[in-house]
Formats: C-alpha cells, sequence, structure tokens
C-alpha cells in the first residue's frame, strides 16, 4: 500500500459532497463498478441507517474469477445529508474500521486505501469535490 493510501486509512476522510441524499447510492454503485485492485472487484453494501439521517455502507472485496466465494469486507463509509445538495462522506479513521466484528482494515490495507482513493479521484472528476491532483491507486 502507498504511504498515502496508508495516510488516508489511518487519519480518516471526511469531505463534503455536492450530491443529494437520495442520489448517493446510485453514485457510489455506478462508480465502485468501475474500481479494481489487482484481481479484486469491489461492491457496496448497506450497513446500518437511519433513514434520511445516516447510511452506513460496507464496502467488500471479492475476485471475480472465483465464482461464488464470499465477499469480504474491507471498510465502512458513512453518509449523513448536510442540507439541500449536500452530503459528508466519512471513512472513519482505521482504529474504528469494524466491520462483522472483525478488523477490517487488516485483512487488506492495500485494497480499501485504492478503493478510497479511486472513490476520491471520481469525485473530484465529476467535480463534486476539489482535490489538488489524481491521487495514487496502487
Amino acid at each position: 500500500m502507498s504511504s498515502f493510501a496508508m495516510f488516508l486509512l489511518e487519519g480518516g476522510v471526511d469531505v463534503a459532497v455536492a450530491v443529494d441524499f437520495e442520489k448517493v447510492a446510485s453514485l457510489l454503485d455506478e462508480e465502485t463498478a468501475q474500481y479494481s485492485c489487482g484481481e479484486y472487484v469491489y461492491k457496496v453494501r448497506s450497513g446500518k441507517g437511519t433513514l434520511g439521517q445516516h447510511w452506513d455502507l460496507v464496502i467488500d472485496a471479492m475476485d471475480p474469477n472465483m465464482e461464488g466465494q464470499p465477499l469480504f469486507p474491507l471498510g465502512r463509509i458513512e453518509i449523513k445529508p448536510e442540507g439541500d445538495g449536500m452530503v459528508n462522506l466519512r471513512v472513519p479513521p482505521r482504529i474504528q474500521q469494524t466491520v462483522h466484528g472483525e478488523d477490517a482494515a487488516d485483512w487488506d490495507g492495500k485494497l480499501f486505501g485504492s478503493y478510497v482513493s479511486q472513490l476520491l479521484n471520481s469525485l473530484a472528476s465529476r467535480q463534486l469535490i476539489e482535490l489538488p491532483g489524481a491521487l495514487p491507486i496502487g
């Protein structure tokens, strides 16, 4: 994992995104379908949530060549509405990343760091957030 991806995971990410709360799920599904790291692809699934107030998503990795293989939880993303047309997207710091009672970031931080970097790059390319440049994804 790149040192920058490790920095992102250790400190977490907290960013305001210019998208409606109701549209963020389809945006994440659409973008995530294009992401990969090595032989792995990513899936987003709903975790806990409170209707219209908070959404906790779980990011899973899978090898598409291994049919029937279970999904491996990597980490979480929290989404909260922040007013009209804005949501707060938060990737909790690595120490807070617990998925199904396991420390998800220890399974493979490279996969989750790559996902987070690809997500931020996608949001910037859609002009939903501002970044000083493209983040490394490898």
